[in-house]
């Protein structure tokens, strides 16, 4: 018998090695964009920060695409088992928590778009 194959030790290494990879490539995603201090700095207009943040999820699931793709196929040849849906959506869950947890700069432009300074006509405009 397989070790693998016991759900919860499965669930446990699957996403102990997603988790693993993300947490050292979320943030190489998110220092491709500029935090919300330079942008202050920088004195851009909502509408920009909002661009910005529309790019930073477009590379976001592009990226949480492929990973899954590629990474949940290598795992399953190197471990010998199959990954099944219930352990699918397990695995996709934590890995997309983490995956957007990891986004501080997103997380900071999020909040401040949303609470701080909401979108007003006159901001599009001006």
């Amino acid at each position: 018998m397989n070790i693998f194959n016991i759900i919860p030790i499965k669930l446990a290494v699957f996403s102990s090695i997603y988790l693993i990879i993300l947490i050292f490539f979320a943030p190489v995603i998110d220092h491709l964009f500029t935090t919300l201090e330079e942008d202050r700095q920088l004195n851009e207009n909502n509408f920009k920060i909002m661009i910005e943040i529309i790019s930073h999820a477009v590379i976001l699931s592009i990226s949480w695409y492929f990973l899954h793709k590629y990474l949940g196929r290598y795992l399953e040849s190197a471990l010998g088992v199959k990954i099944k849906p219930a352990t699918k959506s397990a695995i996709d869950f934590a890995s997309a928590i983490a995956l957007i947890g990891l986004q501080r700069n997103l997380i900071d432009k999020l909040e401040y778009i949303t609470f701080a300074h909401p979108f007003r006509l006159k901001d599009l405009y001006g």
